[in-house]
């Protein structure tokens, strides 16, 4: 399992990294994959956003990427377009990427 959170790792900013892609590298079958992240609690495709989300969340308050623009960062880690990067980090943190951004730098400045 650490080789294959390792292969996440190193492949999130490829927008086709997916389940069937890890399993084939890793000389598993689809089902099999899938098992071993159901152990662990979460689905395969699911621990891929919360890994992107994590690493976006990290870029978007950093302040050597402050002036980079947010569809920047959604796609440096995979996402194919800014709105559904949008959709998803809403639902996940309960405000938009800009909000989140502003709020940090907001704190930082005070």
């Amino acid at each position: 399992m650490a080789r294959i959170v390792a292969y996440i790792d190193h492949r999130l900013g490829d927008p086709d990294l997916c389940p069937p892609s890890i399993a084939a590298a890793h000389y598993l079958s689809i089902r099999g994959l899938y098992r071993m992240f159901e152990a662990r609690g979460v689905s395969a495709a699911r621990f891929i956003r919360t890994r992107r989300l994590e690493r976006c969340r990290a870029e978007l308050v950093s302040p050597s990427t402050a002036g980079v623009p947010v569809g920047v960062i959604a796609q440096r880690w995979g996402f194919r377009s800014c709105s559904h990067f949008s959709r998803v980090f809403l639902e996940e943190f309960g405000e938009s990427p800009a909000a989140y951004r502003k709020q940090w730098s907001a704190r930082t400045a005070a």
